[in-house]
C-alpha cells in the first residue's frame, strides 16, 4: 500500500469532523427553533429548550447519523488507510467532547447522562461510517479488477 498524502491526510480527519458539527448543529438549531417558535433570545432559553427529554434524545439520535456520515467522509476522503483516519478522527471528537463536556463555557447546560452517551456513541459511529465507505471501495477495487480481467467486447487486449 503506498503512504498517503499527509495534507489529504489532514483534510480527511477534519473535513469529517466539520461534517459532524455542521451537521449536528445544524439539526440542533433547527429544532430548538421549531420547538421554541423561534422565540429563543438568549442562552438560557435555548438550553431550556434544547433541554427537553424528546429534543435530548433526538440530539442522541442525529449526532450519531452526523458521525457516520463523518466517518464516511473521512474514509472518502482518505482515499487510503481509511480506517486509521476515521480512528484520528474518532479520537479528535472524543478528546473534544471529553473537553467541553468537562470544562467549557456550557458544559453544565447538558445533563450528564447526555454528555456520557455523546462520548461513548460517537467514536464508534465514526469507525461504522469509514466501515462502510472502506467496504465500498474494497467492493469497488474488486469490481474494477473483475472488470479489467474481462473479455469484453468493447475493450481491448493488450
Amino acid at each position: 500500500m503506498k503512504p498517503g498524502n499527509p495534507i489529504r491526510s489532514l483534510g480527511a480527519v477534519l473535513g469529517g469532523l466539520g461534517v459532524i458539527s455542521l451537521v449536528a448543529e445544524a439539526l440542533e438549531f433547527s429544532l430548538v427553533t421549531a420547538v421554541s417558535g423561534g422565540r429563543v433570545a438568549d442562552m438560557s432559553q435555548y438550553f431550556a429548550v434544547r433541554n427537553q427529554t424528546g429534543i435530548l434524545a433526538a440530539k442522541l439520535v442525529y449526532s450519531t447519523m452526523a458521525a457516520i456520515l463523518g466517518g464516511y467522509v473521512t474514509a472518502r476522503v482518505a482515499m487510503v488507510d481509511e480506517m486509521r483516519h476515521a480512528a484520528a478522527a474518532a479520537a479528535a471528537q472524543t478528546v473534544a467532547l471529553i473537553w467541553g463536556f468537562s470544562g467549557g463555557e456550557f458544559a453544565s447546560a447538558t445533563p450528564m447522562w447526555v454528555r456520557i452517551a455523546l462520548i461513548v456513541l460517537m467514536g464508534p459511529a465514526i469507525m461504522v461510517g469509514a466501515a462502510v465507505r472502506a467496504r465500498a471501495a474494497a467492493a469497488e477495487a474488486g469490481s474494477t479488477e473483475a472488470v479489467a480481467g474481462s473479455s469484453r467486447p468493447d475493450q481491448e487486449q493488450t
